[in-house]
């Protein structure tokens, strides 16, 4: 919706279903105004036209043109961008630290460890994923992005029986685990069932040393300011949107 429409939502309390439904299209889809008829927006919106005029009415204009007309005025003002309230001061401090700890996780992504990941995206069809609490999150995340790429990509988490990946392992050709500590026990266990019949093994964990990194073919080091994983998981750190950014930046330049 453009913000500049806003103001004559408000004054639609008393419309009916249908002709709110006409005011919230021509809201959300501003390049129509001064572009569709009457009975085009009747047609677009399932009303007749006796309802559009009657929603001209109880918006106080004499007709459908007074109304196209008085939109076209409302977006001819230039958008007000509000002010950032006080009190923030301390935000740019908290954004240029997330922001040396992005380049920080990035410096680990070297560029060899990107040129191996867009090999196996260019050679590989087939994908298992695997994360537990958060980290399912964000290994579900990839697996929507390879899905979407054309792969064969398949999303497993502590919640499944550990049968299912017994069952499916030798289908697929490259396990991706996400793990925060890297001492997950179910991904860890996983872990090493792929590397038994034969899966390249892809790892996403914090930096500090953990059994998932050692075991991984290739491993992706994201930095993490908190102290201890145990202790500090709940809190909120730059660590998971360090991760997102990385799964981009490496889909990017595997497929750019």
């Amino acid at each position: 919706m453009d913000n500049r429409l806003a103001p004559l939502l408000t004054r639609g309390a008393s419309l009916t279903r249908a002709e709110y439904r006409v005011l919230a299209h021509l809201t959300a889809h501003p390049l129509l105004v001064g572009n569709i008829t009457v009975r085009d927006l009747a047609q677009a919106t399932f009303v007749s036209t006796a309802t559009i005029m009657r929603l001209c009415q109880k918006l106080g204009f004499s007709g459908y043109s007074e109304l196209i007309w008085h939109c076209k005025q409302l977006l001819s003002d230039t958008p007000h961008i509000a002010e950032h309230p006080e009190g923030s001061a301390e935000l740019p401090a908290l954004f240029n630290q997330f922001i040396a700890n992005y380049q920080q996780t990035f410096h680990w992504a070297t560029e060899e460890k990107r040129r191996q990941f867009a090999a196996l995206l260019r050679e590989k069809e087939s994908f298992f994923l695997y994360g537990a609490g958060f980290s399912y999150l964000f290994a579900e995340y990839l697996t929507k992005k390879l899905q979407v790429l054309g792969k064969t990509a398949f999303i497993s988490g502590p919640g499944d029986s550990r049968n299912i990946f017994l069952s499916n392992a030798a289908r697929y050709e490259v396990f991706i685990a996400v793990s925060r500590s890297g001492e997950t026990e179910q991904v860890v266990d996983k872990v090493r069932i792929a590397r038994n019949v034969g899966m390249t093994v892809v790892t996403f964990t914090r930096a500090s040393a953990n059994t998932l990194a050692g075991l991984a073919d290739l491993h992706f080091p994201l930095y993490d300011e908190a102290v201890h994983f145990a202790a500090e998981a709940a809190g909120v750190t730059s660590f998971e949107s360090n991760l997102v950014l990385l799964m981009d930046l490496l889909l990017l330049e595997a497929t750019g």
